[in-house]
């Protein structure tokens, strides 16, 4: 107990000592215009209207669904009937693209949903009994469609209350609110779970709730939207110089002034095409136009927002500048990609969005499961592909050129420094010497070709 309250009395003098170097009358929220509480419209409006705050919730799922997985049952050459079935459905439904955009409006607040319209008879507020059946025994189903939806357009009036239940903690019902259902305004439906797919990203203390994806960095839109803001209006204002207009009197008589004359001149002079101002007793001087550079200030915002997200900058502000990324910046953001869709996107979407089509009837039972493949983000492109060989042909020809086999024999250095495997070496060196017997070959007249890119030692590569 002493120890304890030792530690506790330590930790409320920290408390206070910091306290104290905090200015009490200051409150960086309330002078910077930053809210303390942030509602989903917030969310919503800026995710709307706002253009980086777009690019904040769209990057992670636009990276993440850009080379479609490969979903299959075995590896055999020999179509299953899962993979038939998934094939045709791809082809009638754009799936990934309805995963992507739930994913993408799922980080507009702390969820999202998706709508799974079967054809099974029933209302969407009453469950499918196909969902909770036994595997296999559900009777064949349709997709019909599917329907993405934010969180301004869901609530969950109703969880599940049961410890025992594995769906504990779960939303039983949800009340879905369409704007495009009927012409005279909203429609407001209840539906089941088993027709919905529930998303939620950055999840923390909540199976349900997630963060959103601008909640970190909203402080920072709401600056680059003054800077953004502001400098248009600096550059409307402080770009048309100002003009003074100064009284010439030097006595001590006074000098009518027609007010509302002279505001006619300014502003025939400013918004029409009249280039001249009449003034009486006055003289007009133009001051000095007052502009600055906001590049620095809007970087910077840019800058912390990546920081804030964990995203390399030249990836966040565009493909244009990615592409001059250093190797190792694109190494890990295509990491962070890679976990992304293994620890979220396949236990939390595409896994729970297959398995609901397995239970509803659309796709059969696999037998032995199925796997989710998504494509190497590292593997090289056609260019560099093309790079590579030209890298390596290059190499090569100068190993030749320079008879550097007597001191480094060629399977070596074809497995060694090129980095080709043991059965790419073998077939290289036995084509190459397959290649020398034909050039070898006494022709009829007895004379023996020489071949040309032998060295001067009289050395060829895979003599």
């Amino acid at each position: 107990m002493k120890v304890a309250n030792l530690i506790r009395n330590v930790l409320l003098s920290r408390t206070a000592w910091l306290t104290k170097l905090m200015d009490p009358r200051r409150d960086i929220d309330a002078e910077c215009g930053h809210p303390e509480e942030i509602a989903i419209e917030d969310y919503k409006k800026m995710f709307t209207r706002g253009d980086v705050a777009a690019r904040v919730v769209s990057l992670f799922p636009e990276e993440t669904w850009k080379n479609n997985p490969d979903v299959y049952e075995t590896e055999d050459e020999k179509e299953t009937e899962f993979e038939k079935a998934w094939k045709e459905l791809e082809q009638r439904v754009p799936i990934y693209t309805y995963l992507q955009r739930a994913d993408t409006l799922s980080g507009i607040g702390t969820f999202g949903a998706m709508l799974l319209g079967f054809d099974d008879g029933l209302q969407l507020n009453e469950p499918m009994a196909s969902v909770e059946s036994a595997p296999g025994t559900a009777s064949p189903s349709q997709l019909l469609y599917l329907r993405p939806l934010d969180e301004t357009l869901l609530e969950i009036p109703e969880l599940n209350v049961d410890p025992t239940s594995p769906r504990y903690g779960q939303p039983n019902l949800y009340r879905v609110t369409f704007e495009d259902m009927t012409t005279s305004g909203r429609q407001t439906i209840d539906v089941h779970w088993t027709r919905m797919l529930h998303l939620a990203d950055n999840r923390s203390n909540s199976e349900i709730y997630g963060h959103p994806r601008m909640e970190k960095v909203f402080n920072r839109l709401l600056d680059l939207r003054k800077i953004a803001g502001g400098s248009g209006e600096m550059f409307w204002k402080g770009g048309f110089p100002g003009i003074s207009l100064e009284s010439q009197n030097m006595g001590e008589e006074e000098i009518e002034f027609d007010k509302e004359a002279t505001k006619e001149q300014i502003e025939s002079y400013m918004n029409g095409l009249q280039r001249y101002i009449a003034t009486i007793g006055m003289s007009a001087k133009s001051l000095s136009v007052q502009v600055a550079d906001p590049s620095p200030h809007v970087d910077l915002q840019l800058k912390l927002i990546a920081v804030a997200m964990g995203v390399p900058w030249r990836v966040f502000v565009g493909s244009e500048a990615a592409q001059l990324a250093s190797e190792q910046d694109t190494r890990a953001w295509n990491a962070r990609v890679t976990r992304r869709r293994n620890e979220y996107v396949n236990p939390f979407i595409l896994r729970p969005f297959c398995d609901r089509l397995i239970a509803a009837g659309v796709l059969p039972e696999p037998a032995d499961g199925y796997e989710v493949d998504w494509p190497d983000l590292n593997a090289p492109s056609d260019l560099d592909r093309a790079s590579i060989a030209e890298r390596q042909s290059n190499a090569l020809a100068k190993y030749v050129q320079g008879g550097v086999d007597v001191l480094m024999p060629p399977f070596h250095y074809l497995t060694l420094v090129l980095g080709m495997s043991d059965e790419e070496a073998d077939s290289i060196i036995e084509a190459a010497g397959e290649e020398l017997m034909q050039v070898d070959t006494p022709s009829p007249d007895g004379d023996v070709a020489v071949r040309a890119s032998g060295n001067g030692n009289g050395n060829r590569f895979g003599g």
